[in-house]
């Protein structure tokens, strides 16, 4: 089922009650990153990534209120962004995704390190992530990557062909526009680092292939040696079919 024709409910279902109440210092983390990833906002992300940010009324005041975001959020697509405790497992994260949910981390990675959280931090799950699900095309996705994904959790080999398209489809991806290359992935256009690094002529940057994608490998603990570019979105979009027709 995708986006389009979902059934209506009246309301989003929701946990944000659940998320801590944040200091004042990780409320200012937030405003810190926010503030420094600026020059990426205006010259290096998807325009979709900005405009999702308004939709969800996403700014850098302070930790967003995720009841509200969800609000705005379910209105356009009918996802929403559920708390969690910590990293999500292949088969619970994909599941989560079929059922239109994204989870978001209870914390905020430490102001000592900005660059930097060993697990996804709030930051990187509610302002790298939901934003670009305001898109009804990305959204549908989304969800129909978990559908598809949750098909083969029990077989390993299979399973990590779907996290490496995730990593490389979701997370890392580039994307050519006609103002240039931009960034179109949420562990990218949450860091700093990996946006300024991500376009400059450091990392190895490939067309977007699914056959090259399955069988990459990554670590979650180093700048990615190498990146894929998509000629378009709507070529992510389309590409589950092949992807698990593939599977092997």
């Amino acid at each position: 089922m995708n986006a389009r024709n979902r059934p209506v409910e009246l309301a989003p279902p929701s946990n944000a009650a659940d998320m801590r109440a944040f200091s004042t210092v990780e409320h200012d983390t937030w405003r810190r990153l926010f503030a420094r990833l600026g020059p990426c906002r205006e010259s290096q992300a998807h325009p979709l990534f900005t405009q999702g940010l308004g939709v969800l009324g996403i700014d850098g005041a302070a930790i967003p209120n995720l009841d509200a975001v969800n609000q705005r959020l379910f209105a356009a697509t009918g996802w929403r962004g559920v708390v969690v405790a910590g990293l999500e497992d292949g088969p619970s994260f994909f599941a989560m995704l079929a059922r239109r949910e994204f989870p978001i981390g209870n914390f905020i990675r430490d102001a000592r390190d900005l660059s930097y959280t060993p697990e996804p931090d709030v930051f990187h799950d509610l302002y790298g992530h939901l934003p670009l699900l305001v898109d009804a095309r990305y959204a549908a996705f989304c969800e129909e990557f978990g559908v598809v994904a949750s098909r083969h959790t029990d077989d390993p080999a299979q399973l990590r062909q779907f996290e490496r398209l995730f990593w490389f489809g979701v997370e890392f991806p580039l994307v050519e526009t006609e103002a240039g290359r931009r960034i179109f992935g949420g562990g990218i256009l949450s860091s700093f680092g990996e946006s300024n690094y991500a376009l400059s002529d450091e990392p190895e940057v490939r067309p977007f292939d699914i056959e090259a994608i399955r069988h990459q490998e990554f670590r979650i603990d180093e700048m990615q040696p190498r990146l894929f570019v998509l000629d378009r979105p709507e070529t992510l979009f389309g590409c589950l079919g092949a992807f698990e027709a593939g599977l092997r």
